[in-house]
């Protein structure tokens, strides 16, 4: 009886503390890491769900980034951090669903020492053609692939990069060929793809939309990679339509947490987040990046992870990709 009542009292300090804690949740300043150099799409979603999270909590807040190592020293800085929610990532398709099939040791594990909590925005890749192609439409494109195979490249962000395997798995479903030409970073790839020394590029359509618009002489859009036409490039048909059936592949960013962060915890920063994403300041100003703002439930964003994961990690076996 007097072990009964023993457990009984640690039960109920137990879920006492949990719900304390749920109840002073946060309070202290939040610190929002983006694992990417200043100045990139991230710091504006950063700091817009960060001034959201202040007027809705009244806590402060910094962002802070940490860029290196193909975004894994700033994700492995979080996932050592205390899994109180007052430590959180901006996330992106590089280091939750590629790196753990890229690399041979990768700092953290996704769903173990880092959490998914809600996306934030997503948006597809353009399929953007060089001036330096004799083409005007998709389906020229795909005829002079066939009949040059072995002379048409395209650029990538770095090997490994989601422009680098976006591409094998659209080279792969459309059954044509092309040299990769990797470079150290997308402006690196963009300056070349407009000078005209590479043929084409997947480029997420943030990135894409300046030049495209700029550089009507340099460069043509040819098709995006969602299902469904892009409200930023409604005239842009999707490749899905263009044949090559069901191609659905979007970057996005999301908000992911610490191992440890109670399960109260996450539900809480989704729900806001949420609220962030359909009102206020913040829908807008993804939408004048090119993004558009969707939220989702820390189940439904770990799902999603985990099938891009595994989908990525095909191609990187099926092409035998090693990073650079």
């Amino acid at each position: 009886m007097n072990s009964l009542l023993r457990l009984g009292g640690t039960l109920v300090v137990a879920a006492a503390a949990v719900c304390a804690h749920a109840d002073t949740y946060p309070n202290k300043l939040i610190k929002i890491v983006v694992p990417f150099p200043a100045g990139g799409d991230l710091d504006p979603t950063a700091r817009g769900l960060g001034e959201h999270f202040r007027a809705a909590w009244g806590q402060p807040y910094i962002v802070e980034n940490k860029p290196g190592a193909n975004a894994m020293i700033g994700t492995g800085q979080v996932a050592k951090a205390a899994g109180d929610g007052h430590t959180l990532l901006i996330c992106s398709p590089g280091p939750m669903t590629i790196n753990p099939g890229l690399y041979p040791k990768v700092p953290y594990t996704v769903g173990k020492d880092i959490l998914p909590v809600s996306l934030v925005g997503t948006t597809p890749m353009v399929l953007v053609a060089s001036h330096r192609l004799p083409v005007k439409n998709y389906a020229q494109f795909v005829n002079h692939l066939k009949a040059n195979a072995g002379k048409v490249f395209y650029a990538s962000g770095g090997t490994g990069n989601i422009t680098h395997l976006v591409a094998e798995l659209f080279l792969r479903q459309a059954g044509v060929s092309a040299i990769h030409a990797p470079y150290k970073g997308g402006q690196a790839a963009i300056t070349d793809l407009i000078g005209g020394h590479v043929d084409f590029y997947f480029n997420p359509l943030p990135s894409a939309l300046g030049y495209i618009h700029a550089q009507k002489d340099k460069v043509i859009p040819l098709a995006v990679t969602s299902l469904e036409r892009s409200q930023f490039l409604p005239d842009v048909p999707t490749l899905n339509e263009l044949g090559v059936k069901g191609f659905d592949v979007n970057s996005w960013y999301g908000l992911c947490a610490p191992g440890g962060t109670p399960k109260e915890v996450l539900t809480q920063l989704s729900a806001e987040t949420a609220k962030a994403l359909a009102s206020g300041t913040l829908p807008e100003r993804l939408r004048s990046l090119g993004t558009t703002p969707q939220a989702s439930s820390p189940a439904q964003f770990a799902e999603q992870i985990r099938k891009e994961a595994a989908s990525w990690q095909a191609i990187i076996k099926e092409k035998n990709i090693s990073p650079d």
